[in-house]
This record gives C-alpha cells, sequence and structure tokens, in this order.
C-alpha cells in the first residue's frame, strides 16, 4: 500500500528502525511484514542511511524516509538529523512503532517530548558493547515507561529479561510468524547426514562451536550467510580438520535457500550469546520438516524449537553436546519423523504470519484508543 493514497479513517503509523531495504535482517523482514500484510492502516517508514546523505524512497509499497547517517559505532548509527525527521514524520503519525535496539529512537522520542501513542517491539537488548551503553540505560527505562505497550517475542524476553520485567504489566507477548504451509503434514524421512546452519556470521551465533562439533561427526554441512567472520570461521574449520566435509554458501537466492532447507536432515542454531533472541530461520527449517538442534539462552530460541518435542536443546558453547545431540537424531529415524511432525505442527499453530499480524493490530487498537 502507497502511503500516498491513504485507507479512508485508517490510522497513519510510522515503523521506526535502525536500517530498512536494502540492508537486511530479521527486524527489517519483520517491518516489511508488517507494511505489507497490515491493510487497514497507512504505514512510513523511518530509519538511517547506512552511511551518507539521507533521503525519501519507496519499497514494497511504502515510504522510507532515510535520515543521513556518519557511519555506525557499536552498530549503532550516528545520525545527528534523526530527531528532526522524527519530529517532522510526528506531524503525519497517529501512531509510532519503535524497533529495539536502536539507541537513536529512544533518545530522539524523549528530546521530542511525543504526545503521539507508540508502542515498542523489544526484539533483544544490547548485549556485549561494554561500558559505552551504561549511560544508555536509564534512557531506556524512562523510554519504555513512556509507550503504551511493550511487544516482545517471547514469554521468555518478558519473563527473564531484566529490561523488560518492571514493564511487564504492558508486556505483549506477539511471535514472530511466517507463511506457513497448508496442507496435511507429512514428515520427513531421514535420509542423509547433512547438517544445516543459516545466519549472519557474527561471533554470538556460534557457528565455531558447530564447527567443531563437526569433528566428532559423520556428517556434512552447508552454512548459509555472510559476515565478517567468514574468515576466521573458514580457517576454524581447517584447523578442526572438517573443511572438506563443510560448504561456506554465502548469501543464496530464496530458491536456493529453500531447496538447501529441503535437501538438509537437521537444523542446527548453535548461538552462544543473548543477541540471539528469537531465531526466524528456526521457523523456516520447522515449517519444511527439519528437527532443530538449539541452545538454552535465556531468550526465545529455546521458545521457538521446544526440546523434546520438536528437536533437541544442549547448552551454548558446547560441542561435544551438539555433536551428541545430533547423533541421536541422525541414529533414531523414529523420533525424528515424530519430531519432524511436531515440528510442522508447532509453525502452523503458534506462529503463522496471519496470527502475529492479527495481534500486532490488537496493540494497535490498544495504543491508539487509549487502553
Amino acid at each position: 500500500m502507497s502511503t500516498d493514497s491513504p485507507a479512508t479513517d485508517a490510522p497513519n503509523v510510522l515503523q521506526v528502525c535502525t536500517y530498512y531495504y536494502p540492508f537486511t535482517g530479521g527486524i527489517q523482514k519483520l517491518v516489511r511484514t508488517l507494511v505489507t500484510g497490515i491493510d487497514d492502516a497507512n504505514f512510513r517508514i523511518l530509519t538511517c542511511a547506512t552511511r551518507g546523505r539521507g533521503g525519501v524512497d519507496e519499497r514494497h509499497g511504502t515510504r522510507v524516509v532515510r535520515a543521513g547517517s556518519l557511519g555506525a559505532v557499536k552498530s549503532t548509527p550516528v545520525s545527528p538529523a534523526f530527531p528532526y525527521r522524527l519530529r517532522k514524520q510526528l506531524a503525519w503519525a497517529d501512531l509510532v512503532h519503535y524497533h529495539l535496539p536502536f539507541p537513536l529512537g529512544p533518545v530522539s522520542h524523549l528530546c521530542n517530548r511525543v504526545d503521539t501513542p507508540a508502542v515498542a517491539t523489544f526484539h533483544d537488548d544490547i548485549v556485549g558493547k561494554g561500558p559505552v551503553v551504561y549511560p544508555y540505560r536509564p534512557v531506556l527505562d524512562r523510554f519504555l515507561g513512556d509507550v503504551s505497550r511493550v511487544i516482545v517475542t517471547s514469554p521468555n524476553m518478558r519473563d527473564e529479561c531484566d529490561q523488560i520485567a518492571r514493564f511487564r504489566e504492558k508486556a505483549e507477548v506477539v511471535p514472530i510468524g511466517i507463511e506457513a504451509e497448508d496442507g496435511p503434514v507429512e514428515p520427513k524421512s531421514l535420509d542423509g547426514r547433512h547438517l544445516l546452519f543459516v545466519g549472519r556470521l557474527v561471533e554470538f551465533k556460534g557457528v565455531e562451536y558447530l564447527l567443531s562439533a563437526m569433528a566428532d561427526l559423520d556428517a556434512t554441512l552447508s552454512v548459509v550467510g555472510k559476515g565478517p567472520a567468514r574468515d576466521s570461521l573458514e580457517r576454524h574449520a581447517r584447523e578442526e580438520g572438517v573443511a572438506d566435509r563443510v560448504s561456506f554458501e554465502g548469501f543464496v537466492s530464496e530458491d536456493r535457500l529453500d531447496r538447501l532447507y529441503r535437501e538438509a536432515d537437521l537444523f542446527v542454531l548453535p548461538s552462544a550469546g543473548e543477541n540471539e533472541s528469537f531465531g526466524i530461520v528456526q521457523l523456516e527449517a520447522m515449517q519444511r520438516g527439519l528437527p532443530v538442534i538449539n541452545t538454552s539462552l535465556p531468550t526465545g530460541v529455546p521458545f521457538v524449537s521446544v526440546d523434546g518435542e520438536t528437536g533437541l536443546t544442549v547448552e551454548p558453547k558446547d560441542p561435544a553436546a551438539i555433536a551428541e545431540a545430533a547423533r541421536t537424531l541422525l541414529g533414531d529415524p523414529e523420533r525424528y519423523r515424530r519430531y519432524s511432525a511436531n515440528a510442522q505442527r508447532r509453525v502452523r499453530e503458534q506462529f503463522t504470519r496471519a496470527r502475529m499480524l492479527e495481534d500486532t493490530r490488537a496493540v494497535y487498537r490498544d495504543a491508539l484508543d487509549g487502553e
């Protein structure tokens, strides 16, 4: 829907996030789903250029306003113009939806003394940035106290995240959803011994522990994704003596990714840091009937794929546990088929795009009504 052709009597909703397409990531995919899937609201997106001058363009039928940026520090854009850009867009908006972590959003919100109703999705906390984040904590507390609703993507984030605990009464759990396949559940048969990882190649994803686990497995592995850790991960694979059984695929097309999911026998998300708040790739794998090996982080990761139901959950940073879980699943076809069927059902029952959109609509309605 183009924001230049507003729906009659529909609210104007401003989505605020760090970056937007062509920059891609989990938050960008979620915002895209909201602006293309909710048809009873008019949308704009306020974001930052990755570097250089800002401007206005259109993506996915939605106007995108980009504030200029001098670059980024600790993954946060340096954009002196952002508070001004926000103030200009507030004149249009009936509701603002912030996506965190993005320190510039809460800072600009408080600087502008926003009266417009606002909600915030707390995707994850700022982890591993050191003392530089300490001054931001009271700002974030004040911001979360000011917004009408705080959306979290799992009960784990609502109940176990210290930053959210004090605002639990306004926290709404809206799990991320994907377009679920129709038709009967058809469990995947265990045909081989091929593992798959999909995600950015950064330290907190824990891929190094998966590579170490491969040394104790008679299996092959495809690693899909790009990122700054690729060179070190390829070196680690050589050091572990598994380079001949590991394929680094880099960035792949949607068709190629679908094929890799369907050719795999197990999906592994070996995340080692709390930056991993959900793991949408687990849903993509489960929808295709892949049992999942994930880690017991205090985030939504083990909420998505459940230990002993849709896969196995192990302690983070434990290659031996990853290898043992893989051997268990690959060596038990009966359990494998049961987990495969359970994985497909869980996506269809709990994590559909339609359910996420309707739950988000409900949060918007409550915020607009002042409830």
